[in-house]
């Protein structure tokens, strides 16, 4: 498994980055890295966020 330098802090921090970016446009949830992809995914979609930073659509 790929470790990050700096540990977990360092990971929580570079989601959050990833979900502001995704969130304004400059990034999209393709280019996340793998080992980020699932605590992204799970973190927007707890904000209502599909992984395409848009609002979930509730049927």
């Amino acid at each position: 498994m790929l470790k990050w330098k700096g540990g977990e802090e360092h990971m929580a921090s570079m989601v959050i980055v990833y979900i502001t970016l995704i969130i304004a446009g400059r990034r999209t949830y393709e280019s996340v890295p793998g080992i980020l992809k699932d605590a992204v995914k799970i973190d927007m979609e707890s904000m209502g966020l599909g992984t395409d930073g848009k609002p979930l659509t509730v049927e």
